[in-house]
């Protein structure tokens, strides 16, 4: 009898396992560029895991999506519009109650030959984006209780205008930001922790704006670009600390490193904290 049981418990945890592995999909979107030379890539994700990477593919992008069709609806379109093609993507949740990570699994793969723009909504998932490769132009993310990497793990083959980050009760961590090849960094964070690393390649200036709330910031900076840093001051609700470099305050709260004026290639860093701290350190 016992045995029976047993029998019995295992037929249904087996039942069980491969009713649940049944619940998931798995599609590919391969999205034609239809002679688009520039893309556009609109997303707004709700929770789950994505992934972004670059390929060397003539397509606009390739999708590959694993998801719970009961809890998770998704949506790709693509149209061209005067040479210019917009990809839309969406993440919809068919209920309001919370899913697992594996109910909704993007990875996404854009074009290494097609300059592009990137513009995401991320609600509450697991990010982790590798955008080196991609011919970058503009880069807006909005990012809330969610967690993530982002990396430029390669050299940005054009000028990326502006990257403009809006970061939530989130944990980020972005690395080798400088070969982003970016004219301006915009950072808003809120509540949460933030590791970002400037280290890579420079040409030309760049300007890094930061505004950090009830929150932590480590900054990390490239020891062989001069760099100019501007502050707000220090109060009793914030901190600024610098680590491992030596700058000349030139004015009250201003400091340049030596031979910025003259510099080509150079950084203008500005900070304003509320009730959090940041702390720079430099290292090659």
């Amino acid at each position: 009898m016992r045995r029976l049981s047993c029998l019995i418990i295992l037929i249904l945890i087996f039942s069980s396992s491969a009713v649940l592995a049944g619940r998931i999909e798995t599609v590919r979107e391969s999205i034609e560029a239809e002679g688009a030379e520039r893309i556009v890539v609109e997303g707004d994700f709700a929770a789950g895991e994505f992934r972004i990477t670059a390929g060397k593919i003539d397509l606009a992008a390739i999708l590959d999506i694993s998801y719970d069709p009961r809890r998770v609806e998704y949506v790709a379109d693509y149209t061209v519009k005067r040479g210019r093609g917009y990809l839309y993507l969406e993440s919809i949740l068919r209920r309001k109650s919370n899913i697992d990570t594996e109910d909704n699994v993007w990875d996404i793969q854009l074009s290494s030959e097609i300059p592009a723009t990137i513009d995401l909504d991320i609600g509450a998932c697991e990010a982790d984006f590798d955008l080196g490769g991609i011919p970058l132009e503009n880069l807006n993310l909005d990012i809330g209780a969610a967690s993530g990497l982002i990396d430029f793990s390669s050299v940005n083959p054009v000028r990326l205008d502006e990257i403009s980050i809006d970061a939530g009760a989130s944990e980020l961590e972005m690395t080798n930001i400088g070969n982003a090849n970016f004219d301006h960094f915009n950072f808003d964070g809120g509540v949460g922790s933030f590791k970002l690393d400037f280290r890579g390649q420079y040409n030309g200036e760049s300007t890094i704006e930061l505004d950090i709330g009830l929150c932590s910031a480590d900054i990390i900076l490239p020891r062989d670009v001069a760099i100019r840093v501007e502050t707000d001051g220090d109060c009793w609700l914030s901190s600024v600390e610098f680590h491992n470099e030596d700058l000349d305050e030139v004015d009250d709260d201003v400091y340049e490193s030596p031979g910025f004026k003259d510099a080509d290639t150079r950084i203008i860093l500005e900070l304003s904290v509320g009730l959090g701290s940041i702390d720079l350190y430099w290292n090659k």
